[in-house]
């Protein structure tokens, strides 16, 4: 197994089963092993995808996608119009009508006014957002957003030794939200808002490549 610090290959000898712990001579860096070692279900069909999500491949390329859609958007629509327009139009609006800047009021809508976009991306991603990941042999690019607008993030595979699922700091309905994390010499996660069969397939999906990437550099993806 690799070092999830700095990626270097652990030596036998540095690993101990019994007690769960493994140390990385190159950075000293000292683990549990059940936490990062990568288990991967040989029955597992990339191919077999479930619904909101898809799978494409070329010759050196392989594409994994997720839609981050929701029946929530139906809700959400209704009350952000109502909620940001009520109160962007009161503040913004009542100014644009009389054509008088008011400062203080204007500083005071500011917080509005970032509300309004923060939940407003939530909704659009509702509507028709995705997640997509497009990997080579190299690493790949995470891309989060609706069509060709978004954020996108990039890795390579000599950075990651574990890919898993873990707890993010944003909550919902006051539980909090899943990700995906990509770990090793750095983490890259992504993922939050997708529906956990959706997650679920990105994660075994991720897994399956990583493993045989590690036990075969020449792999090719038509393979798949």
């Amino acid at each position: 197994m690799d070092c999830p610090k700095c990626g270097s290959v652990i030596l036998k000898e540095n690993i101990n089963i019994q007690t769960d712990i493994a140390q990385c001579i190159n950075c000293d860096h000292i683990f549990k092993i059940s936490e990062h070692i990568q288990v991967v279900n040989d029955d597992f069909d990339v191919r077999d995808t479930p619904k909101g999500t898809w799978f494409q491949k070329d010759f050196d390329i392989i594409i994994l996608g997720a839609s981050t859609k929701s029946p929530i958007a139906f809700f959400l629509v209704p009350f952000m119009l109502v909620w940001s327009g009520g109160s962007l139009g009161g503040i913004y609006g009542s100014q644009i009508a009389s054509g008088e800047l008011n400062i203080g009021m204007s500083l005071f809508g500011i917080p509005f006014l970032l509300g309004s976009i923060f939940f407003w991306s939530i909704t659009a991603m509702a509507i028709a957002g995705k997640v997509e990941l497009k990997l080579n042999k190299q690493g790949g690019k995470i891309f989060t957003g609706i069509g060709n607008i978004g954020f996108t993030k990039t890795f390579t595979w000599d950075e990651v030794s574990t890919i898993r699922e873990t707890t993010s700091n944003i909550r919902t309905n006051g539980r909090q939200n899943i990700k995906l994390c990509l770990e090793g010499k750095r983490r890259v996660c992504f993922g939050i808002g997708l529906k956990e069969e959706r997650r679920y397939y990105l994660l075994k999906a991720m897994q399956t490549v990583l493993a045989k990437l590690k036990s075969n550099r020449n792999m090719n993806y038509q393979s798949f």
